[in-house]
């Protein structure tokens, strides 16, 4: 007899399958029309999301979902993704707009969402007690990365100004004293995610001593400001702390594992890895498949790699698609690299990292001006991106372009380039043959790494005297 669980599963499959063969409105129609017969169903409702995020048209979520609210048994996620629609498509103004009418109706809601709403309207003083009761939710997912950052994800980018307006909100809330602390916290956070690591870090050390069973997740950002600062030691001790909480033990051990791979000690980072894999919650297994295979890549190790993000992948975690189709490129697989790269830029418009790879695909398979094509749209967003420059400079020199292949090297991270040339002096206009060698060479050594992180750089560029000196 088909339960009710085999026709979800079913209709899920044939949802994914659809936008798997780019065919988003019928798998929207699908999604939809399964929603109208069951608008209770939060199940029916995220995968109405998942086919609604491939639409960049406003015009048809909107009316999608005010159908749907004419139900009075709608439940309220209709409502928070309609919020994160918007935010996907940039709208703030609407998505406050929605985020305020999700929490009219968030009764029975998600007390995650009901957090995200409440930190974006800057109601912090009821977001604080919601995060109170997230934390004595029995059994609860995991909800570190909502907890501490309720702004982001990896989907969306902030306008400008959107997080300063924040902090701004943050200094002037009425907040009960039992919960100071979380403004002293979300300073620190606020801080680091306007990418201010350093002040974060000095926000971070005025925290007051709290129950280390209840909040040492707190520490988490702190050990990621650090290890974004370069600052491996501090940031170990940070995640160490992190880890003593259920909250963020298993993210915790995944930095733990880069920091460790950051610092040569390839071996112990997977073994934390390996660890964190024995004791997650089902729910993470997709992210930590992901995650080893991404540092399986950046170490060189492709085959392998593929395998973890391939599972991945197959549990549901879109990230891994990204750094799969970087495993296949470095196997030389380029077709199913650009297959599932194109794929990751569909789900992440603003990942600059899966666009980089995309273009690096294109220049290898021999299609260069489409390559120069997206890594001008990364260029268009970090002009420093080192990746974007180094393809850019390979693309242009193959164009018959030395100059402009110069031009683009002399502007890489001098800790790179003094790296390659190891105390060689270029000349500038003669030296277009060795510079190329300079940036395949790059291209190499980095292997499945083309993040503009710079705490990534030790895991294969290690300096010598010189380039200390000149760095």
């Amino acid at each position: 007899m088909k339960t009710k669980e085999d026709a979800l599963s079913n209709l899920s499959r044939a949802v994914n399958g659809l936008l798997d063969r780019g065919r988003h409105g019928a798998a929207v129609n699908l999604a939809f029309a399964a929603a109208l017969k069951a608008p209770e169903n939060r199940v029916l409702a995220s995968l109405l999301e998942k086919a609604l995020a491939c639409l960049p048209a406003p015009g048809a979520a909107e009316n999608i979902y005010a159908r749907l609210f004419k139900f009075k048994n709608a439940c309220p996620a209709h409502y928070y993704h309609l919020a994160m629609y918007y935010k996907r498509i940039g709208d703030y103004r609407k998505m406050r707009q929605a985020f305020s009418g999700f929490l009219k109706v968030a009764g029975k809601a998600d007390l995650v969402n009901s957090y995200i709403a409440l930190c974006t309207l800057d109601r912090y003083g009821e977001a604080f007690a919601t995060a109170e009761k997230i934390l004595d939710a029995p059994g609860s997912e995991p909800v570190l990365s909502r907890l501490w950052n309720p702004w982001g994800d990896r989907s969306t980018q902030a306008p400008p100004g959107f997080l300063d307006g924040r902090l701004s909100a943050l200094e002037k809330a009425e907040i009960p004293e039992q919960h100071e602390h979380y403004r002293t916290f979300f300073r620190g956070a606020l801080l680091f995610y306007m990418r201010r690591y350093r002040q974060a870090l000095l926000a971070f050390k005025k925290m007051p001593a709290l129950r280390a069973d209840r909040y040492s997740w707190m520490h988490f950002p702190e050990g990621w400001a650090a290890l974004l600062s370069g600052l491996f030691p501090a940031a170990l001790e940070a995640f160490r702390k992190s880890a003593v909480s259920p909250v963020s033990r298993i993210q915790s051990l995944g930095r733990m594992a880069e920091v460790y791979i950051c610092s040569g000690r390839r071996a112990e980072g997977l073994a934390c890895l390996d660890k964190a894999l024995k004791e997650a919650h089902f729910s993470q297994l997709p992210g930590l498949n992901a995650w080893k295979g991404q540092m399986l890549l950046f170490t060189g190790a492709y085959k392998d790699a593929a395998e973890y993000l391939s599972e991945g992948a197959r549990l549901g975690d879109d990230v891994a698609f990204c750094w799969r189709g970087a495993a296949y490129a470095g196997l030389g697989r380029l077709e199913e690299a650009l297959a599932d790269l194109e794929k990751a830029v569909k789900l992440f418009p603003t990942d600059l990292e899966a666009l980089v790879w995309k273009g690096e695909v294109l220049r290898l398979s021999g299609r260069k001006r489409e390559a120069l094509e997206d890594l001008a749209r990364v260029l268009e967003k970090n002009p420093e991106h080192p990746w974007a420059l180094i393809n850019r400079a390979l693309a242009l020199g193959a164009l018959g372009d030395n100059k402009g292949m110069e031009s683009d090297y002399r502007k890489i991270d001098r800790e790179i380039t003094c790296f390659l040339e190891a105390g060689e002096k270029l000349k500038p206009g003669r030296c277009g043959g060795r510079i190329k060698e300079l940036l395949e060479k790059a291209c190499r050594l980095a292997m499945g790494n083309r993040r503009d992180d710079r705490y990534f750089y030790p895991i294969w560029l290690r300096k010598t005297d010189r380039a200390r000196k000149e760095s």
